[in-house]
Formats: C-alpha cells, sequence, structure tokens
C-alpha cells in the first residue's frame, strides 16, 4: 500500500515491492501473477473489511442508520489508509482495466450489488429512491478521488462530504 500511495500502480516495480518487504522478486509470482493481481486482492480484501464493519454495526443495531453510512464513507473516502481504491489514478485504473481478466475487473468495480445489500438493512430510507442515482454519488467521490491531481487540493474533503451528504439524501 505504501508503494501504491507513493507511486501509483503503473509507476510502482515488483522489484521495488519485493525489496520493500524483504523477498526474492520471484517469490512475489509464487502469490500473485502480477502487481494488478497484488491490487485486485488488496480491494476483495477491503470490501470484506467493509463487509464486516456494517455486518458488526447490523448486529449491534439491527439496522444501519443515515449517519452509519455517512461515517462509513466519510472513512472511506477521507481517511482510511487501508482503502485501495483512494490511492488509484485514472491511469492505474485503466491499466487494472485493460491488464486484469474482465470477470476480476468487473467484479472489483460492482458497487451495485454490494450497494443493494446494505441498502435491504437501511432503517428509515425512502421507499422509493434511485439507487443508479446512489452509484452514480460513489463513482463522483471515486472520480474526484482519482482525479485530484486535477483539482483544488483545499476543496477536495468539503467536496467528498457534499456528495456523501446528496448521496445520503436521495436514499433518506
Amino acid at each position: 500500500m505504501e508503494l501504491i500511495k507513493q507511486h501509483g500502480l503503473k509507476k510502482m516495480s515488483i522489484h521495488a515491492l519485493t525489496q520493500s518487504v524483504g523477498i526474492a522478486q520471484g517469490t512475489f509470482y509464487n502469490f500473485f501473477s502480477s502487481k494488478e493481481m497484488l491490487v485486485y486482492e488488496l480491494a476483495n480484501a477491503y470490501q470484506q473489511s467493509i463487509n464486516h464493519k456494517l455486518d458488526e454495526i447490523i448486529k449491534a443495531k439491527g439496522h444501519l442508520e443515515r449517519n452509519d453510512l455517512r461515517e462509513l464513507y466519510d472513512c472511506m473516502f477521507l481517511s482510511d489508509e487501508n482503502n485501495v481504491y483512494r490511492f488509484l489514478t485514472r491511469e492505474d485504473l485503466q491499466l487494472l482495466f485493460t491488464r486484469l481478466p474482465g470477470d476480476c475487473f468487473h467484479k472489483m468495480t460492482d458497487i451495485k450489488a454490494e450497494m443493494e445489500r446494505n441498502l435491504r438493512l437501511a432503517s428509515e430510507k425512502k421507499e422509493q429512491y434511485d439507487l443508479d442515482a446512489v452509484i452514480n454519488w460513489i463513482q463522483l467521490m471515486n472520480l474526484t478521488l482519482q482525479n485530484k491531481d486535477i483539482l483544488v487540493k483545499a476543496g477536495i474533503e468539503k467536496m467528498i462530504l457534499q456528495l456523501i451528504e446528496n448521496m445520503l439524501d436521495e436514499l433518506f
């Protein structure tokens, strides 16, 4: 994650990665076929950790509330150092798109199924909401982070927080 944060996926080398963790370069390939597959596994692990957090909230409360989702998305997009998506650039995503098998990239970017799962247990949500609009709000947050190099840095956090509120307004 540190190398991805520093250099992005495209500029990160297997050599630098294996050197930083103290293993032989060939050993890396015992676990991953490519650096793109490493990112895929990091993304899967991150999604599982999010699902676990949501499951813990549901176990404790029996449902999800607006504020639970606000805190989750705030953390995901602004502070969670384990969220590999926060550190991927447009170029990195293009690299993943071209180098990962189609089913891997689709699974990595299919947030609709996860959102549907989470919303089934949300309390006080609107009877009618536009799930596609909610997905688009999330994608706008992703696009904001992927394009942070061309945005005014001081305004990014405020923008993400507003996008989260807009998404929540669609749901609740």
